[in-house]
């Protein structure tokens, strides 16, 4: 696997992630700060290291299982909405990365 495929899909992901915080925090009345974009991007690294390791060994058919499973995981336990819409955000990411490294 290329190095250079793992640093683009974690830019795709830092964006999507990126533009979903910043949709939330629209919607919250608030702003993005520079410890959330840090955070964000160290999100989308782990994301995308995670995605490298489970498309590259295990398997890619039910790449949307294990994303809804580590958003539940990252999220539970849920209380609201939100939360379920955070698990939806992680899928949302694990579809990115499910295209930009396909193997």
């Amino acid at each position: 696997m290329a190095f250079g495929r793992i640093i683009l899909a974690w830019a795709a992901v830092a964006a999507w992630l990126g533009a979903w915080a910043l949709a939330e925090r629209w919607w919250a009345g608030s702003s993005l700060g520079p410890r959330d974009a840090g955070a964000l991007g160290g999100e989308a690294l782990l994301l995308a290291l995670f995605a490298a390791l489970w498309f590259g060994s295990l398997g890619a058919g039910t790449w949307w299982l294990v994303f809804l499973l580590l958003g539940a995981l990252m999220e539970w336990p849920v209380r609201s909405a939100l939360g379920a819409a955070r698990i939806a955000r992680i899928v949302g990411a694990g579809g990115i990365l499910a295209w930009s490294l396909p193997w």
